[in-house]
């Protein structure tokens, strides 16, 4: 899509025309059955995830010594662990956690990334050459050692983690946005809004950027995903949430030497994480076809 916000017609009827566009989209890419499966899974664990006050039969620190190592039953449907805490609650709000410290990383990320990528874009020239050469020295440093170097210096806390994680993500954003960037501003709109005397910043976040939403949106679907799996890695290693707080990571790494004969505390935290995987994975993939011009589905 390459119309900018100018060229929309005024009037009374652009927020329906709009809707009903949106509308059919949305129903086309549901078309798909391995779109709409995905997107089913990706909103059933997301709900999951918010309601786990709701859904969970126990308070997650609630430890009962006496019931440790249960195997799964009516009373705790995915057993216990070695404290005799309720595995399925402490699930619950490990996945609430990790999908809260994900979205906040992605947001950050976006926001720090997909400004840095536009100036660069858009400017070109010196700009250019400093800010991409500055996002390709942190991107020479692989991501999961990066997080844990700066998870180690400034402390294993929930900010701390969410700053770790976002250094990838703004230097995948940054590089996105300036390639998207670098093809819409040559658009014969862009170079009316410079004639129309329009100020750089205008010009970049009204027109240029809402025209760059689309690979920016599959990135964000997949990076969440992603983002979520990292943090089991730092919470696995033991460098990420810490206890009593639930995470997924902590949970898989806690049942380890128990695989032999109480399998379950470490089985269902790596299904679910898997589940989180498959479904973020696909709804990009799906995302990714569905807004390339390419294939006709945007019009």
């Amino acid at each position: 899509m390459t119309h900018s916000r100018s060229q929309i017609p005024a009037g009374g009827g652009t927020h329906a025309t709009w809707f009903s566009r949106f509308r059919e989209s949305f129903r086309v890419f549901l078309s798909k059955p391995l779109n709409a499966v995905s997107l089913s899974l990706t909103l059933l664990l997301c709900l999951v995830a918010i309601l786990a006050p709701l859904l969970a039969p126990y308070a997650y620190d609630a430890v009962d010594v006496a019931k440790g190592l249960t195997p799964p039953s009516q009373e705790n449907l995915l057993g216990t662990d070695t404290a005799g805490r309720d595995i399925l609650s402490r699930l619950l709000y490990g996945a609430r956690l990790s999908l809260q410290i994900a979205i906040a990383t992605v947001a950050f990320g976006m926001v720090v990334g997909v400004t840095i990528g536009a100036v660069a874009g858009y400017f070109g020239g010196w700009v250019d050459e400093i800010l991409m050469r500055i996002i390709e020295v942190f991107m020479a440093v692989p991501g999961i050692v990066m997080a844990l170097a700066l998870v180690a210096v400034m402390g294993p806390s929930i900010p701390s983690i969410i700053l770790a994680l976002s250094i990838r993500r703004i230097t995948q954003f940054a590089r996105v946005s300036r390639g998207a960037v670098l093809t819409v501003k040559a658009m014969d709109y862009v170079a009316a809004c410079h004639a129309m005397g329009m100020s750089h910043p205008r010009i970049i976040f009204l027109h240029i950027l809402p025209n760059c939403m689309g690979p920016l949106i599959v990135l964000s679907s997949v990076l969440i995903g992603n983002v979520i799996l990292t943090e089991s890695a730092l919470s696995f290693l033991g460098m990420g949430i810490q206890e009593p707080t639930p995470s997924i990571g902590t949970m898989i790494a806690s049942g380890n030497e128990f695989l032999t004969f109480a399998p379950w505390i470490s089985l269902f935290p790596g299904f679910f994480l898997l589940l989180v995987m498959l479904g973020f994975n696909l709804l990009g993939d799906g995302l990714r076809d569905h807004l390339d011009p390419r294939d006709g589905n945007l019009s």
